[in-house]
């Protein structure tokens, strides 16, 4: 507490009571620590009571009340040696245990793990303090009655407006839980690939400077918990001081070997007698910005606003392009698909056919060329509204055969076909028993998943799927 106390200016008291003879008994009270002056905090209570019907019962009553900081010991001696939680002037709810906040003790988190709500919406790293065993509600059918009375479903819908937590019949809350914020967090971490950099953003109160970011870099492994080949102080800040309560700072850090696709980066924030504050890892491509990691996404986004791309692609079939059949409309969107990927694409149109030099007799048919000139590859893309049938596979077969024969022999150049198309549920291979290989099919659940690989950096996926399509292309919320 010694550590942090500085930046406390108000306490937050939320209480739910059930009357007992003539008592009203506490049953789920919350305790905030806020930066906020007390009038402030009052204030935005005040406001926020506005918007919810106040309950106020002869059986049931949540209150509200702003305490000065300084109060804080008194608070703890009342809850101890009285048992009581005051949500008054002179008033006050009886604790069913009386509790000990000066010896509480427990770890700092960060995340949506508290059943508490940030009284100013930021995800604040925290110390949550429970007393009592959750467990079966002691808010009863007379209760639920009351809030139903008011405009709620039940008694605890009514205190999930009221007190800002979120509560339910499973995880009904504790008789008291007391939220310590440390305000100071990472607000972003951001990657420059060119330069080689890590940027980090920090949010802090002005009155808790004393801080150290830590850079930490690793490379790509199997390995859980591998060590880190690097832990680099970030030594300057520049702040930001607008006047407000919270300071924003932002400070980077060199890392000369870095290698996006392959490193993780672990950002630490650490206080000197606090430890370890909140950390962010993530793989370094991540950490591009999307304006950076995808040039060609981020601009057709801009045109295709909305779901607008999401649909060309998944659902084909519903689109009727104004200036195209619907088969190639669907071409042409395949081949951004595959720009976006990293390859170039060249839609063949009407020259779609591999002719005999002599004869012009039609051997084969490939509706897009796409390839990468870094990764010696050629992709042969064959489209179809439809579901494919095995004669699609094999023309594509054929395809490739022709051109790895009689353009690529000898060449190193892998020539790989996949077929795309609009349907669902289908097959992500074609294995014909008359062949040895398979041919990967991208339908429109697969095309879903592109795109949410596209969008988080992870286009590799498409590749690993081409080498081995067996084990199909499946999203993931984890980049690898």
């Amino acid at each position: 507490m010694n550590a942090v106390a500085a930046a406390y200016s108000a306490i937050d008291i939320r209480a739910v009571a059930i009357r007992k003879d003539d008592s009203w008994v506490n049953v789920m009270a919350l305790v905030r620590l806020t930066y906020e002056d007390v009038e402030t905090a009052r204030t935005r209570l005040a406001k926020h009571a506005e918007r919810f019907s106040a309950v106020k019962t002869d059986s049931l009553r949540i209150d509200a009340f702003v305490r000065p900081f300084s109060d804080w010991r008194d608070l703890c001696s009342e809850a101890k040696d009285k048992g009581i939680l005051k949500i008054g002037h002179g008033f006050g709810f009886q604790l069913r245990q009386s509790p000990d906040l000066s010896k509480a003790s427990g770890s700092i988190q960060w995340g949506n793990f508290s059943h508490v709500r940030s009284f100013d919406r930021r995800a604040w790293p925290n110390l949550t303090i429970c007393f009592g065993v959750a467990g079966n509600s002691p808010l009863e059918g007379q209760h639920n009655q009351a809030a139903h009375f008011l405009g709620y479903g039940d008694a605890l819908d009514a205190a999930n407006a009221l007190c800002e937590v979120s509560v339910n019949q499973q995880n009904p809350g504790y008789d008291l839980t007391v939220s310590l914020p440390v305000f100071a967090d990472i607000s972003y971490v951001r990657a420059n690939a060119p330069e080689k950099r890590i940027e980090v953003g920090v949010e802090r109160h002005r009155s808790l400077p004393d801080w150290k970011v830590i850079a930490c870099v690793r490379g790509e492994t199997v390995l859980a918990d591998a060590p880190f080949r690097a832990q680099i102080p970030l030594s300057q800040f520049q702040t930001d001081d607008t006047g407000e309560i919270i300071l924003s700072a932002k400070g980077s850090v060199s890392v000369e070997d870095l290698k996006p696709d392959d490193d993780w980066i672990e950002i630490r924030l650490v206080h000197p007698r606090l430890g370890e504050i909140k950390n962010s890892l993530n793989v370094a491509r991540m950490l591009i910005p999307p304006s950076e990691r995808n040039i060609l996404l981020e601009a057709l986004q801009y045109f295709c606003r909305g779901s607008k791309l999401d649909n060309l692609l998944v659902q084909a079939y519903n689109e009727q392009p104004k200036k195209l059949k619907q088969s190639a409309a669907f071409e042409l969107h395949v081949s951004w698909l595959l720009s976006m990927l990293g390859l170039s694409p060249v839609v063949l149109g009407e020259y779609e056919h591999i002719l005999a030099p002599d004869s012009q007799v039609r051997r084969a048919s490939v509706d897009i060329l796409a390839a990468s000139q870094e990764r010696r590859f050629l992709l042969i893309v064959g489209c179809t509204l439809d579901t494919p049938k095995p004669e699609d596979a094999n023309n594509l077969r054929y395809a490739r055969e022709i051109l790895v024969r009689d353009v690529f022999a000898g060449t190193g150049v892998n020539v790989v076909a996949v077929l795309f198309n609009s349907a669902m549920g289908g097959p992500q291979y074609d294995k014909s028993e008359d062949h040895f290989d398979w041919v990967p099919i991208v339908d429109a659940d697969s095309m879903k998943i592109l795109l949410e690989h596209l969008r988080t950096g992870q286009e590799d996926r498409f590749f690993q799927f081409l080498s081995n399509p067996t084990y199909g292309l499946t999203a993931s919320s984890q980049p690898r």
